[in-house]
């Protein structure tokens, strides 16, 4: 079902130029999307405590948020795992 968003991401994760990019880009959506689901989160906590209806719009669109957030964060953590290790491997050992 993934597979092709799968194999694009092996991809990137293979090549540092594009790795890199796209480390910068995911860092930049992380903290977007993280900020606009905490504005999303607390305007559903206000509707919420003034017993406002049509909360549950705005609890699952905080929730959707917060989901694409982790995935963005898992995803940068991945390739900068990815990142550390190719450095790592390229250093010659001293002697």
């Amino acid at each position: 079902m993934f597979k092709k968003q799968d194999e694009a991401f092996d991809e990137t994760a293979a090549d540092p130029g594009r790795r890199r990019a796209k480390i910068a880009d995911l860092s930049w959506r992380r903290t977007l999307i993280g900020c606009c689901a905490l504005v999303v989160n607390l305007a559903a906590l206000v509707g919420v405590w003034s017993g406002g209806r049509g909360v549950a719009g705005g609890v699952l669109a905080a929730a959707l948020m917060w989901g694409i957030f982790i995935r963005h964060e898992s995803d940068l953590r991945l390739l900068r795992i990815v990142e550390r290790l190719q450095k790592g491997g390229d250093e010659k050992p001293k002697a």
